[in-house]
């Protein structure tokens, strides 16, 4: 029976980048994966959303839908203040930021698992962590920015 070599992945069958946009809010990096954003744009007027968790900043109309805005920095457990942009995703939300920092390619590899020991903010909502220009980056599940079975 012969071993099994551990040698690196071919070109060909090396895991690709990850498209991510970066963004900060509360002093913080966070990305999303790029197939998961819709556009960034300037905050629009919000309504009141009775009821919902304190990260929701509130809902607006975007593109004739009403979406519900998701505070980064209140979810990250940050100051209170508005953000200065926010990043429409798909799944009908949005989520307001301190600033877009634009495009990067993240190495697959470079993506860990993000820890069960992490407050409940970046457990519940953080697919992956990851190091940035020295420093950490949570990559959101936007898919779970609204979950409500996630402990929010």
């Amino acid at each position: 029976m012969g071993t099994m070599s551990s040698a690196p992945p071919l070109p060909s069958e090396a895991p690709h980048p990850v498209e991510m946009l970066v963004v900060r809010a509360a002093g913080r990096l966070a990305a999303l994966r790029l197939r998961d954003v819709i556009e960034t744009l300037r905050p629009l007027p919000l309504a009141a959303a009775p009821g919902a968790p304190p990260f929701v900043r509130g809902v607006a109309v975007v593109r004739g839908a009403a979406v519900p805005v998701v505070s980064l920095a209140r979810l990250l457990g940050g100051d209170d203040a508005p953000g200065t942009r926010w990043v429409a995703l798909r799944g009908s939300r949005a989520l307001e930021v301190d600033e877009v920092l634009g495009f990067r390619e993240l190495p697959a590899a470079a993506l860990g698992e993000a820890p069960a020991l992490l407050g409940p903010a970046l457990r519940d909502h953080a697919e992956a962590l990851a190091v940035l220009d020295g420093q950490l980056l949570a990559v959101l599940d936007a898919a779970r920015l609204l979950d409500t079975e996630a402990g929010t």
